[in-house]
């Protein structure tokens, strides 16, 4: 039988990829406390559940500490362009359509405020 495909982008079956296995942290300058849940934590969280992990699974995947992973999906920490391909990856979706969502916020992130 054929893999069903999802109508969903940010998914695709495939053969699970191994991840770095180098430990990933988020850098200090990735926290953004005070501010209200990030876009790319609410995309990493829905690829999260669509890949029918845990946190504690996609911690030991990525190597990165849970608390990292909470911090991103949450909105409280912004993740690095690395973590974000070694996060697609575990979860079996795809790091470009991740990244343009990265991408996206990071400038407006980076965008000086009016």
């Amino acid at each position: 039988m054929f893999p069903v495909r999802t109508a969903d982008p940010l998914w695709r079956r495939s053969a699970p990829r191994t991840p770095a296995p180098a430990r990933l942290s988020m850098s200090p300058e990735s926290s953004h406390a005070g501010s209200s849940p990030a876009h790319i934590g609410h995309v990493m969280e829905r690829v999260r559940r669509q890949a029918d992990l845990s946190p504690e699974a996609l911690a030991r995947k990525t190597g990165t500490g849970l608390d990292d992973i909470t911090g991103v999906l949450t909105g409280r920490r912004f993740p690095t362009r690395r973590f974000t391909i070694v996060y697609a990856r575990a979860c079996g979706a795809d790091p470009q359509v991740l990244l343009m969502v990265w991408e996206d916020e990071h400038d407006r992130r980076s965008a000086p405020s009016r």
